[in-house]
């Protein structure tokens, strides 16, 4: 399991390396609709096209809804992970 979805956030990194296109607002909006369902106090603006991309192949993946909360935490980082829970950072 944490193998496909490390590949998988592999595959959306490396399809990011590119600079900004018009495929890259579509994608922040895709996310930015279901954002908020799995972290709070974040925002798509806040977040570098990497972790975007990697965000929409967790968000459409066959995990189920508490897996994919976890994987988009562990992306976005900061307070989102549990490091960040336990130490306040």
């Amino acid at each position: 399991m944490r193998i496909l979805a490390i590949g998988l956030i592999s595959i959306a990194l490396a399809a990011t390396t590119a600079s900004a296109d018009p495929g890259d607002s579509q994608l922040r909006q895709a996310v930015s609709r279901d954002l908020h369902r799995y972290v709070r106090d974040v925002t798509v603006d806040d977040l570098r096209n990497s972790q975007v991309a990697a965000i929409y192949v967790i968000m459409h993946g066959r995990h189920s809804e508490g897996e994919k909360r976890m994987l988009i935490r562990s992306t976005v980082g900061g307070r989102n992970t549990l490091r960040g829970l336990l130490f306040n950072r």
